[in-house]
């Protein structure tokens, strides 16, 4: 069982980042594979809006998306972890998001989706924004639910931490690396309805 995590922060170690390493550890003691994948890192452009996956429901932009296609369908779970900009998803989760375009094509156009509805793959969400405004974190997760829907995950749950700002802010209440810990715990347990914090 493989749970691919994607660290949207254009800073390694961050808030979200560490959130992210404690979910991981969490589904890895209840012995999932777990590998996170730091968008940061990576070489690879916005979608262009060529359309050319229309037809094949593939994206013609040969960078690194190429492989995070690959972990997506085969991975069991997936949970993304972000910041929050202005109000919303970094922009490094957004163009991991929006490269998808050819997932929508894949499913709705040629109806031939990648991943099955029938398997139910859950997918978790988590953010950080340095304002306590909920409303941010709301928006954020609003895109993420779409995303999930269109390359059929199923979202089991959300994380929102608000009021930290300063990179490691996150570690100074212990009780916010365990309660990511423990939701990367539950996250194991099939078809469990979560409350969001």
């Amino acid at each position: 069982m493989l749970l691919v995590g994607i660290s949207a922060s254009p800073r390694r170690g961050g808030n979200s980042e560490q959130l992210l390493e404690a979910f991981l550890n969490g589904a890895a003691r209840e012995g999932w594979q777990t590998e996170m994948i730091p968008l940061n890192s990576l070489n690879f452009r916005s979608c262009q809006a060529c359309d050319r996956c229309a037809t094949t429901g593939k994206c013609v932009i040969n960078d690194d998306m190429q492989l995070l296609y690959k972990k997506v369908a085969s991975c069991q779970g997936l949970v993304m972890a972000t910041p929050i900009y202005f109000g919303t998803l970094s922009a490094q989760l957004k163009m991991f998001m929006d490269r998808f375009q050819c997932w929508w094509h894949a499913k709705y156009s040629l109806k031939k989706p990648f991943i099955s509805p029938e398997e139910e793959r859950p997918a978790f969400f988590i953010c950080v924004g340095a304002l306590k405004t909920v409303e941010y974190c709301q928006s954020a997760e609003k895109a993420a639910k779409v995303f999930f829907h269109v390359i059929n995950l199923k979202h089991r749950g959300s994380l929102f931490f608000r009021g930290f700002d300063h990179k490691g802010s996150i570690t100074e209440d212990p009780a916010n690396l365990e309660k990511a810990f423990q939701e990367g715990v539950n996250f194991t347990a099939p078809k469990k309805t979560r409350p969001k914090h």
